[in-house]
């Protein structure tokens, strides 16, 4: 059993083992390199750390267990190629390990005060090795640069090298201006020295080599963004105000960096490029990041458009969740202003929106509809001659809201879809009964509109109620081929003329505004009606709303009263009580207007509701 020398130190707070071995060698009246062959070993295996090399050092300098585990904690372990256990922690080695020895002056000062052999007194201490500490917290004096050595041998003889500073150490070559320590600081130096226990911030759940990187490059980002300088103690400062607050505070520091003035995100790194860099580059198999990077990658794939086989710090995006107009012009052909009309439109951008088309972005699967539409619409002619229409039965079928075009956007020459003319023209197809090519008295619906003045809308509704026949010529292809009975129609204009009583002395109002004026309150029951063809009205952007909406004009409005009735109405037109009307709707066993079991509110089809008319007026009288 080796014995303790006679002449010993007491290591100090947070002092590492080179630092008390070479104050070991200089109490025993020589260097380190000749003290560690005194003690059987050499200093090189002291440096690193040789298990057997270190215990007989202890031993010899009387350190206790604890002593000596306290001590290697503040030095460093090596538990890899290029990691080392600091503080029960894991750093990369050069957060540890770097050519440049700093330091306090004002404690290594106070340790030479008055002391005839100072260099027996002089004591490095671990957290100044941590590139994350920059401040004395005894003193509040930053760490300086003591000297510089790329060979650890000559780097850690720490007895040698402060021999060659002491004159200037003495003389305050080394004194810089103090200042208080930040919130950085001082988090930093309380989870070095007591422990994750003592850690009551959001980062408790975060390693500290990560978090001070993570602070460093957020924070220097954030200060060159701002046009301030930047040093890196001012940056870890900075970054930890917003790091600590976890996730939204990291969240908050990213916007603050990846948002531009026209109010979308930058597509490119930017200021985070150097992180970026690190994350993809030496840290991307580092674990100890892993918390860091799910933050970044949730953020990011929130703002950036960014297409399936992307990579986005380590991991290949799985699907697109961001279109761009950028992005979305490429995939698709589609010129960005087009999309841009055409998504404004459908609501997912505001007409407002003066983004950028590579920062213009929106929701991918939202919206992907509109991407795989647009190529599919058609000008005009193509849809006239889908449907055997001319382009005057066309522009009548438009007018009066039958076919409402995909898009009003004036800019945009193919706003129709086939497959409404399609639906449009085999629903009437089906009303339809053959009218030989020969047979006089029968017109096109477009010709008795011109001929009768009669919108086209109302004679369609009228086809549909049953109040008027339609016709199909065998020679003629499509809507061109369908034909009405000019004396039947001209019979139907005179029997409802004197019937309509238009509900308001407005040119044109709101459907909805209309359906309340004439009691169909159900939500959604008259939009129904309109959407399924069953009465016209237009389809208009809002000027205030920027919305869609569906407006009926006085047309409309006599078309609806021409083929349907509503209690409301009929107490309008007759003066009868309401409870008469009820009552006699009912006993009469007429029923609202229901097609294809569609609920459409109290709405009924004026032709059966005609010989109740009479009725309802003689008990008025009554």
């Amino acid at each position: 059993m080796l014995r303790k020398l006679a002449l010993t130190v007491e290591p100090v707070d947070r002092e590492t083992l080179p630092s008390l071995f070479s104050r070991m060698a200089i109490l025993n009246g020589t260097d380190a390199a000749n003290f560690a062959l005194d003690l059987g070993t050499t200093f090189r295996r002291i440096l690193e750390q040789d298990e057997e090399a270190v215990a007989i050092f202890a031993e010899r300098a009387g350190l206790s267990a604890t002593q000596l585990a306290e001590m290697l904690s503040w030095t460093g372990e090596r538990i890899g190629d290029v990691r080392m256990r600091f503080r029960q922690e894991v750093f990369v080695s050069r957060a540890l390990r770097n050519p440049i020895i700093r330091g306090c002056p004002l404690c290594m000062r106070e340790h030479a005060a008055d002391q005839p052999h100072p260099l027996r007194h002089i004591a490095l201490r671990g957290d100044w090795l941590c590139r994350g500490v920059d401040i004395c917290h005894q003193h509040h004096h930053p760490l300086v640069p003591l000297w510089s050595n790329s060979r650890p041998i000559e780097r850690d003889d720490i007895g040698a090298r402060l021999a060659e500073i002491l004159p200037d150490l003495r003389a305050g070559s080394f004194d810089r201006m103090c200042f208080d320590p930040t919130d950085y600081d001082l988090w930093l130096d309380k989870r070095l020295s007591q422990g994750i226990a003592a850690d009551k911030t959001w980062l408790a759940s975060q390693p500290v080599f990560p978090t001070i990187t993570l602070c460093e490059f957020i924070g220097a980002a954030l200060l060159r963004t701002q046009g301030e300088a930047s040093d890196d103690r001012r940056a870890k400062a900075k970054g930890f105000v917003f790091v600590s607050q976890g996730p939204d505070g990291i969240r908050a520091a990213l916007d603050i960096l990846m948002r531009s003035q026209d109010g979308g995100h930058f597509v490119t790194q930017g200021e985070l490029g150097p992180l970026f860099k690190h994350l993809k580059g030496i840290y991307l198999d580092d674990d100890a990041f892993e918390g860091f990077r799910g933050i970044l990658r949730d953020y990011f794939l929130e703002i950036w458009p960014l297409a399936p086989g992307d990579d986005l710090l380590g991991q290949i995006v799985p699907e697109r969740r961001l279109h761009s107009l950028t992005t979305a012009s490429k995939e698709t052909g589609i010129g960005p202003a087009v999309l841009d009309d055409f998504l404004t439109e459908a609501g997912a951008f505001a007409p407002s929106d003066a983004r950028a088309d590579a920062r213009k972005t929106f929701d991918a699967k939202t919206w992907q509809h509109i991407l795989d539409e647009i190529p599919t619409l058609v000008g005009p002619i193509a849809l006239r001659r889908a449907i055997g229409a001319t382009l005057a039965e066309l522009n009548g079928l438009k007018a009066d809201g039958v076919l409402v075009p995909r898009t009003n956007v004036a800019t945009i020459k193919s706003p129709w879809r086939i497959a409404d003319g399609q639906a449009l023209l085999e629903e009437l197809e089906a009303y339809a009964q053959p009218v030989a090519a020969e047979e006089p008295g029968w017109e096109t619906i477009q010709l008795v509109h011109k001929r009768l003045d009669l919108p086209v809308g109302e004679i369609i509704a009228a086809i549909r109620t049953g109040a008027l026949r339609l016709g199909q010529r065998p020679d003629v292809f499509g809507y061109h081929g369908l034909v009405v009975e000019i004396i039947e129609v001209a019979a139907f204009k005179a029997k409802v003329a004197p019937k309509r009583k238009p509900s308001t002395n407005q040119v044109e109002m709101t459907a909805a505004a209309f359906a309340r004026s004439v009691g169909i309150r159900g939500k959604g029951q008259f939009l129904a009606l309109i959407e399924g063809g069953y009465t016209p009205a237009m389809l208009v952007l809002n000027p205030t709303t920027k919305r869609r909406e569906w407006r009926m004009s006085r047309d409309d409005i006599a078309a609806f009263e021409a083929s349907y009735t509503t209690p409301t109405i009929l107490l309008a037109e007759t003066g009868a009580h309401w409870n008469t009307i009820r009552a006699i709707l009912q006993s009469e066993g007429i029923q609202p207007f229901r097609p294809n079991g569609l609920d459409l509110g109290p709405v009924y089809l004026r032709t059966e509701v005609e010989p109740v008319v009479a009725l309802l007026k003689t008990q008025r009288e009554k």
